[in-house]
This record gives C-alpha cells, structure tokens and sequence, in this order.
C-alpha cells in the first residue's frame, strides 16, 4: 500500500492563508485534530457552515462534503454533485465529480463498488463517523 496524501488549505482572520499536509496513512483521529487546529488557528468554530468554505478549491469542498454528509451510506457520483451543489450553491459537472471521486479512492478516502445500476462509493469504515464539531449527516441528503 502506498502513502496517502491529504491538504488542507484555509485563511485564518487576518487572511494569511495556511496549508496542512498529511503525507501517509490517514485516520479519522488525524482529520479531527487537523480540523481542530483549523478551527483553533482561523478562529471558526467547526459548526458553522463557514468552516466548510476553507478552500476555495472544489476537490477540498467536494471531500469536506462527503465526510460530512455522505458518510453514513453508499452513494453514485450524482449523489455527490447534488449535495455539493445544495452545499455550496454553486453548479459543479458530474464529469469533474466522477473524476474527483476517483482520486479520493485512491487516496484511501473511500472505496468504490461495482453495482448493476453503476459504481457506488462509500467512506471508508474509519472515517464512516461524523467528524468532531461536524453534525451527522442532514437528512436532506439525496437519494437516487
């Protein structure tokens, strides 16, 4: 197994901007203190939905929205773009999604199945529970 590479971008009060990488295995645990320390260091509590606008990048938006609200249960790629786009109002092609979903699997995010109706993901098991600071996953969550 190869090492697993995570980064975090995000600005803190005064607008200095702050990168985090983690560059090998990644646990739950190692998000969590991660996040912590965003939270500590940006003065954002992890609640607020602000907290999921740390990057302006749409992979860090996209991964932050999958650990939060997709954790719980499989889901497609369409799952992914329409709870992305009701996070962040913001339209995002399911191509860009799809391709986005296949370097979270290989980073060790999540695992990808093979189903009659086409592939579905799921985080991975150690990553499966809400983060701290994180609410459970919305209820509204689509379903396909």
């Amino acid at each position: 197994m190869h090492p697993r590479k995570l980064k975090i971008e995000f600005y803190d009060t005064d607008g200095v901007r702050h990168s985090i990488t983690i560059d090998g295995p990644v646990s739950r645990e190692k998000v969590g203190k991660i996040l912590d320390l965003v939270e500590m260091i940006s003065g954002t509590p992890l609640s607020s939905p602000a907290a999921l606008h740390v990057s302006s990048k749409k992979l860090d938006r996209l991964t932050s929205t999958i650990l939060t609200r997709l954790n719980t249960k499989p889901f497609t790629s369409s799952d992914a773009k329409k709870t992305f786009e009701a996070t962040f109002s913001e339209k995002i092609p399911l191509s860009t999604v799809s391709t986005y979903l296949s370097r979270l699997v290989d980073r060790g995010l999540l695992q990808k199945q093979a189903q009659n109706e086409g592939l579905r993901y799921s985080v991975m098991p150690g990553l499966q529970q809400p983060l701290p600071g994180y609410p459970p996953s919305s209820p509204q969550t689509p379903q396909s």
